[in-house]
């Protein structure tokens, strides 16, 4: 299994848009294997779709994402968790467990509460 986390030094980037580096892990048994970080040239965030679609990825891992895109990763069949924060080690660890679930950070989400 492939997971995708766009990166930001040691974190998960806030906004899968605007990160420059996606690092992605192959993961075999439970244990990371192998890990491929691609600098990201084009602004483009559908770039973004087709590279990870290309690279065999099957999870994304992120912080904030706009809708369309968050949808046109699960079109491609690519199981995304999104919202969340901290560190990509940490996230892993807790994907790894079964522990990470998507965070409830989009906007409007407390007011849609009230």
């Amino acid at each position: 299994m492939k997971v995708a986390i766009p990166r930001f030094g040691e974190s998960v980037a806030p906004c899968f848009e605007y990160c420059a580096t996606m690092a992605i892990f192959t993961i075999e048994h439970g244990e990371i294997v192998d890990q491929v970080d691609f600098p990201l040239r084009s602004r483009e965030p559908f770039d973004r779709v087709r590279l990870l679609r290309d690279q065999g990825v099957e999870v994304v891992i992120c912080g904030g994402v706009h809708d369309a895109i968050e949808n046109a990763l699960r079109a491609h069949n690519l199981r995304v968790i999104s919202w969340v924060s901290g560190e990509v080690e940490e996230l892993l660890r807790q994907f790894l467990e079964g522990r990470l679930v998507a965070g409830a950070g989009r906007l409007g989400a407390a007011k849609a509460k009230e």
